[in-house]
């Protein structure tokens, strides 16, 4: 399918609801033929291998189809499932699992079609999981998730990023630095470099390795501009935590303005590193929420900072 036609696609589907003709499932679809033929069917069920679909709307009669005799067919996507994506990009995540939950449900006669809406709301419930941080929910819906029907790679791959999310769950931690340190010569776009360099962070400090967490969640921080925020926003109060139960930190901090300070200590640059990072928490990465009680007076060094 040319992308001329997929934009298409994408543009009817807008709009077209999950319909429920004499309580029987039923969605818009396009099936296109090897022979480039397209006709507009409505899917009621589907297998790995097969697709059930009716030839009109108001049809009670169904036919049945090799998914190879078909050159492909394309769902339209449902109204509630676009509905929902907006509320899940708006990080309303509560709201969004439970709007991505009742379609999954609503769509399980075709949940094995590839690429259909029944994979994609289940997969962005999970995703929803992931960005609350419910784990153990996540760990639970993987149990009955199947992947097999995903078609975008970036999903794919996201979902094989589930592993190390569970492996945080059990505090496993060196299984979670060796599934870290697999990715690293690994080319990943920046949403899941960020999630592989905050788990590496939080597998170094379960290894009693803070220091060597800097670097990872230095990486979180900043892989995919801290767009991330339910990666971005954590490591970086990650790192605050890091410098302020650092000793030098911590003597830095008594001797800031006196004449023991000591501008060329390691001290002072973390606590420096800490005051903007603190600063920058604020202003984008804690998306909104406020910084932790115990690094609210980093703010009067980086106001030195900023007159020196």
């Amino acid at each position: 399918m040319n992308a001329r036609l997929i934009s298409a696609v994408t543009t009817l589907s807008v709009g077209s609801a999950i319909v429920y003709a004499q309580e029987a499932f039923q969605l818009p679809a396009l099936a296109l033929e090897k022979d480039g033929a397209i006709a507009r069917v409505w899917v009621v069920a589907a297998t790995k291998n097969s697709v059930r679909y009716k030839e009109t709307e108001v049809s009670s009669t169904t036919v049945d189809r090799k998914l190879s005799d078909l050159e492909s067919i394309y769902v339209f996507e449902p109204s509630p499932l676009s509905e929902a994506i907006d509320v899940f990009e708006s990080r309303k995540f509560s709201e969004a699992k439970a709007q991505f939950a009742a379609i999954r449900e609503q769509c399980e006669t075709i949940a094995p079609l590839p690429g259909g809406p029944a994979v994609i709301a289940a997969f962005y419930e999970l995703e929803s999981m992931r960005k609350l941080g419910d784990l153990e929910g996540l760990a639970k819906a993987m149990e009955r998730f199947i992947k097999d029907p995903l078609v975008l790679d970036a999903q794919q791959k996201q979902v094989e990023l589930y592993v190390m999310w569970d492996a945080l769950r059990t505090e496993s931690w060196e299984r979670l630095e060796t599934l870290a340190k697999n990715y690293e010569n690994t080319s990943l776009s920046g949403n899941l470099r960020a999630q592989v360099a905050y788990l590496h962070g939080k597998a170094l400090e379960g290894l009693e390795r803070p220091k060597e967490a800097l670097i990872p969640y230095a990486i979180a921080m900043t892989a995919d501009a801290g767009d991330s925020v339910e990666v971005a926003g954590p490591a970086a109060l990650r790192v605050l935590a890091i410098h302020l139960a650092d000793e030098e930190v911590k003597t830095a901090m008594k001797v800031w303005g006196t004449k023991d300070e000591n501008k060329n200590g390691a001290g002072y640059s973390d606590l420096i590193e800490a005051a903007a990072i603190a600063e920058l928490y604020e202003l984008s990465l804690g998306a909104g929420n406020p910084l932790p009680a115990e690094a609210k007076e980093l703010s009067k060094f980086r106001v030195k900072v900023a007159q020196g």
